[in-house]
């Protein structure tokens, strides 16, 4: 199989590919050098992740302790 460098250096996957790599638009790729060819290969993006950890809600026991602005300032300061 074969593809055509653009002008600008872009290069369209062939669906076959894209599919085997189930990839959609916006997702990244990643090409690595193996001797004399490259390998390309999904990449998870860190938004993805950061997503992940923002999504995460633990659980709160107790009630929260109000806080004053100067505590806040000597909460920063350390």
């Amino acid at each position: 199989m074969t593809s055509v460098v653009d002008g600008r250096g872009r290069v369209v996957l062939p669906r076959h590919v894209t599919e085997a790599l189930e990839l959609s638009e916006g997702d990244m790729i990643a090409f690595e050098k193996v001797e004399d060819h490259f390998v390309i290969r999904k990449v998870r993006a860190p938004e993805r992740k950061l997503e992940e950890i923002m999504s995460w809600n633990p659980k709160r026991i107790g009630k929260p302790e109000p806080v004053s602005p100067k505590e806040m300032k000597e909460i920063w300061k350390s």
